[in-house]
């Protein structure tokens, strides 16, 4: 019966571009590799969502969605042998109850598009080049927070209905065509997605420029990825 370490070197040598990370696993699929690419593709030194904190009911409950929150960013890196990739995460919490609470997608997208006006020269000593940190934030309401606190705690979680709300600066391309009817770009410019995806795993996917007209689902859909 063949071991692990020989099951992974057997499987390394079918691989043809490696991830030095996991050698069994391609570089294009293993998400730490995607991110550090981004980071030195941009020039950057940071990555991650912003996110505005939209609910004040419970800071026991709001620490308790970071905790599911960064739990389930951990494990995804893990799988992909790169927690070393945690040193450059900055989901920075915008927290202002006068400003923020029960704020709205569409009053979120204004104050983020003001923040990035001078957010990356400040964060990365240069322009916002392709991250896909200065185009979207992360909305959390109260109906988002109890979707992720309201079910069992990770692991356990990882097939529930816990969400947060994806909000998009710039919609390049549009959306899709059955989403267009009947509808202005400030009701397209958010929608639902699963929170235990958010990072690095829905991250990684909206690098792609036109990724928001391919995902887009009009709430109170929840997408996955």
């Amino acid at each position: 019966m063949v071991d692990l370490q020989e099951w992974i070197r057997i499987r390394a040598q079918r691989v043809r571009n490696p991830s030095r990370r996991k050698p069994d696993m391609e570089t294009e699929s293993n998400k730490a590799d995607k991110l550090e690419r981004q980071l030195q593709e941009d020039n950057h030194k940071t990555w991650g969502w912003v996110i505005y904190r939209c609910t004040y009911s419970s800071d026991k409950d709001w620490m308790d969605f970071m905790s599911r929150l960064n739990f389930h960013i951990q494990e995804s890196l893990k799988l992909h042998n790169g927690l070393d990739m945690m040193e450059s995460l900055d989901h920075h919490v915008l927290e202002d109850r006068a400003l923020f609470e029960a704020a709205n997608p569409i009053t979120v997208r204004e104050h983020f598009r003001q923040w990035v006006q001078d957010a990356p020269q400040r964060e990365q000593g240069g322009p916002a080049m392709r991250s896909q940190r200065y185009n979207f934030c992360v909305h959390v309401d109260e109906e988002a927070l109890q979707s992720v606190i309201s079910g069992p705690p990770p692991p356990a979680d990882l097939l529930g209905t816990g969400y947060v709300n994806l909000v998009c600066s710039e919609m390049l391309g549009g959306v899709r065509a059955e989403s267009e009817s009947g509808h202005t770009e400030l009701d397209r410019c958010w929608m639902r997605v699963t929170y235990q995806h958010l990072m690095p795993t829905w991250y990684n996917l909206f690098r792609t420029q036109g990724s928001w007209s391919t995902e887009y689902r009009e709430p109170p859909q929840i997408v996955t990825p």
